[in-house]
């Protein structure tokens, strides 16, 4: 019997981008984002207790468990605790809902990990770190199957009931106080919690829901091509100046992730060339970065980006304190 051999064919800009002079370059390459090197687990305590949540400029990370994942899904080279250390707030889990628990998925590809894994990462941090506050968007990805009961229902056995995350869910996971209008918590409220920015149907689930009036999102995330890459820009370039001028309660999400598909495979326009660019393009990333280096200081709002760097996530921190 003969064995077959899977081969991944890159699409022709990445695998250009790999090759050749500029193999070492920043633009396009797979290599490491350096990620790893940007330490600030603490950087929250040095802000007051009462600054909102939504006033803060926050790094996040977009499909933050997608490191590993085929080309075509790959938006993180660092996995989660990394991530964290280096001063992440703001993380995208996506959830599928089968068989009555919750494999972590980036659409049909599945990560390799599940929502224990995620919740055991982040209260490992916030019981380490007990100064700073993570939001996280909750979304259920891919197509239920296989289920009893509803998402809802599944994500309270988690808190409820199921031991590896029960007890932690029960000291970490933030609730709101009665009365609550909506909107995000100040920071006081929120050190040492998890803020759940809800992206799944649910009947009683407390909080703010991601997209409601307390929010305004950009995520125009499918482009025609390479190309298209600084219409993006545009977008991006955009939600950062409303957030510097519009109220402090309105929680702004900027994603910088963006992809070809349908036609990533024709196109070459994967989360990592959007990202980083290519021979001629130049990638979300450096604008980004170039940006952030000129504008004054102001509020920035959550960053959501693929293969994010050490110098970004500091200058986005660093953006709380001038």
């Amino acid at each position: 019997m003969g064995i077959a051999i899977a081969t991944v064919v890159l699409p022709a800009p990445l695998a250009s981008a790999t090759t050749g002079s500029d193999a070492g370059s920043t633009t396009g390459s797979l290599q490491s984002s350096g990620l790893a090197e940007a330490v600030h687990p603490d950087w929250m305590a040095g802000l007051p207790d009462a600054a909102g949540l939504a006033e803060l400029s926050l790094p996040g990370t977009h499909d933050t468990m997608a490191s590993g994942a085929s080309v075509f899904a790959l938006t993180q080279d660092t996995d989660l605790p990394t991530q964290l250390r280096a001063g992440v707030r703001v993380v995208d889990i996506r959830t599928r809902h089968f068989r009555n628990v919750f494999p972590i998925h980036h659409g049909i590809e599945y990560l390799n990990s599940n929502f224990t894994d995620v919740v055991v990462a982040l209260t490992d941090f916030l019981r380490a770190h007990p100064s700073e506050a993570i939001v996280m968007r909750l979304k259920e990805e891919d197509t239920p199957a296989e289920n009893t009961r509803s998402y809802e229902d599944t994500l309270n056995w988690y808190i409820d009931e199921n031991p590896g995350t029960r007890d932690r869910l029960r000291e970490h996971l933030w609730r709101p106080s009665a009365g609550y209008s909506g909107g995000l918590p100040s920071l006081g409220e929120a050190r040492g919690k998890l803020v759940v920015l809800r992206s799944f149907d649910a009947i009683a689930w407390p909080g703010p829901r991601f997209g409601d009036a307390s929010m305004a999102i950009q995520d125009t995330y499918e482009l025609t091509g390479l190309a298209d890459v600084g219409r993006k820009w545009d977008l991006i370039r955009a939600q950062f100046e409303r957030a510097r001028t519009v109220s402090p309660d309105l929680l702004f999400i900027n994603h910088l992730s963006a992809t070809g598909n349908p036609a990533a495979l024709v196109t070459g326009t994967v989360p990592v060339t959007v990202a980083r660019g290519v021979p001629g393009v130049v990638g979300i990333l450096p604008r980004t970065q170039e940006y952030l280096e000129t504008v004054g200081p102001g509020r920035l709002g959550a960053v959501m980006a693929d293969f994010p760097t050490s110098e970004l996530v500091t200058e986005i921190i660093e953006q709380n304190f001038r």
